[in-house]
């Protein structure tokens, strides 16, 4: 951890910030700044030591974990690891001051301000926040934690959940490196406090209580994409010579192998990405040990695979943005990927959760359910407006009529759940109608097929997408 190599830094504006505490006239200087742009505030000097906190002591935590595994370090990890320790109260003493003099500050604030046009304000913009604000609040709570992955008490590796990456650990063994623990433990110390939350897409790690090296995440679909609120999980293993090398990552959301969800996402699993080395993409843009890192690959998953409109992440297919064909063929694209979503991130999700993101599932179902349901209203409303199209609308039709089955067996499992714990209170006049809006599949589509029929349908309509991206090669 950069902070261990300065310490004496740190402990100088510590004691600055103690100063400024009990000072009346620079107090104003702890509390967030007001944006411009909405009721948002920026993040306050105290949150920030909170989070320093956090990762002092989780970047410790995780040291003396592997220490008592692997046995001593040298003489200047101990030296570092006893002043990040002794850091430690000195934080908590500091934001324990700073939030005392910033809540006396704003209560003296709050009362003598009392603008009817700040209260109109607050009070219109509640209704849209709130629901938001809950959420994320909710969801903070579950973004980083741990989970037995191997057997700790094992004499060999024994995994207790499938894991893509199983061979691997058990072919690389105990791997004793003080450069790569040390690696690790920032990785694990940045993702504690950094991971990206939002109503719209959030990103969940759980690492393994004993190996730093071990992980799963899951990776929920933004807004305005085809993998909108769907729960997308990854395998992750940081090989022997991490750094040096790249993190490996594997979707495990493919529907047992049947959908190819992205360009990006192979339908094995593979994930094809410059910051992993899995595609040929400029120098810059490749893996670098000094200045990449673990986070950067999540937020790249986030933000350029899962997006808006996927079709034209292919190469060569971006040219044809914009155009009639273009269009018809990314929405032909989007109809699948939006019914694969359902199917395999929502509806499979709920009845078959990976045990160590079973809470993080409920809570995300649970908050957005009447969301997801309208969500998916809207799509076979808008699908639907599509199938009259000469070239792709019998595609789209398909895809619909499985989106409509999706949806009508979701509706169902939704109004099965009941509240997780801490959320009772929200039941009450919010419960689901397993037959409040429910599709028919009786189209003469569907007339004269059944159940195992359809299924065929929909993986034509995946072989099909499929290899209109294969025939290039991505990568």
């Amino acid at each position: 951890l950069d902070m261990a190599r300065h310490i004496p830094l740190y402990r100088a504006l510590l004691e600055l910030l103690r100063g400024i505490a009990v000072t009346p006239s620079l107090v104003p200087l702890l509390l967030p700044l007001e944006k411009d742009n909405g009721p948002d505030t920026a993040t306050s000097v105290g949150v920030l030591l909170d989070k320093m906190r956090v990762c002092v002591d989780t970047y410790a935590s995780r040291l003396r974990t592997n220490k008592a595994k692997n046995g001593n370090g040298n003489v200047a990890e101990e030296e570092e690891n006893e002043g990040l320790a002794m850091l430690i109260p000195n934080i908590q003493e500091t934001a324990k001051i700073v939030k005392i003099a910033a809540e006396r500050l704003q209560k003296l604030t709050e009362s003598e301000s009392s603008s009817e046009e700040m209260d109109k304000d607050k009070a219109g913009q509640a209704g849209q926040a709130s629901v938001e604000e809950h959420y994320m609040t909710v969801m903070q709570e579950e973004q980083f934690g741990s989970f037995e992955f191997v057997l700790s008490d094992s004499s060999v590796v024994k995994f207790t959940c499938s894991h893509h990456y199983e061979n691997n650990v058990k072919a690389a063994g105990d791997v004793s490196n003080a450069s790569r623990t040390r690696r690790l433990a920032q990785e694990a110390t940045t993702l504690s406090t950094s991971l990206p939350l939002s109503g719209g897409s959030s990103v969940f790690v759980r690492c393994d209580e004993e190996r730093l090296d071990i992980m799963k995440v899951m990776i929920t679909g933004p807004s305005d994409t085809p993998y909108e609120n769907g729960c997308f999980e990854f395998d992750v293993y940081f090989p022997p010579d991490y750094p040096t090398s790249p993190p490996l990552i594997n979707l495990e959301t493919t529907g047992n192998h049947t959908i190819r969800f992205n360009p990006n996402l192979y339908n094995d699993g593979k994930v094809c990405l410059s910051v992993l080395n899995t595609w040929h993409g400029r120098p810059e843009e490749k893996w670098n040990a000094q200045t990449s890192s673990f986070l950067q690959v999540l937020v790249s998953i986030q933000s350029l695979i899962l997006v808006s409109e996927p079709y034209f992440n292919e190469p060569g297919y971006e040219r044809s943005r914009g155009t009639p064909s273009g269009t018809a063929s990314s929405r032909e694209y989007d109809a699948n990927i939006r019914q694969a979503t359902v199917r395999w991130a929502m509806l499979e999700q709920i009845r078959n959760p990976t045990p160590c993101f079973r809470e993080v599932i409920h809570k995300h179902f649970w908050l957005k359910r009447h969301e997801v349901l309208k969500q998916c209203e809207n799509w076979i409303a808008e699908m639907e407006s599509y199938s009259n199209d000469k070239r792709t609308g019998r595609t789209i039709a398909h895809s619909t009529l499985a989106l409509k089955r999706h949806y009508n067996q979701l509706r169902e499992e939704i109004a099965k759940m009941k509240p997780p714990e801490g959320l009772e209170d929200e039941e009450e006049g919010e419960s689901i109608d397993p037959q409040g809006v429910h599709f028919s599949t009786d189209s003469a589509l569907s007339s004269a097929m059944n159940s195992s029929q359809l299924a065929v349908i929909e993986n034509l309509i995946t072989d099909s997408n499929s290899n209109s991206v294969l025939e290039d090669g991505f990568c």
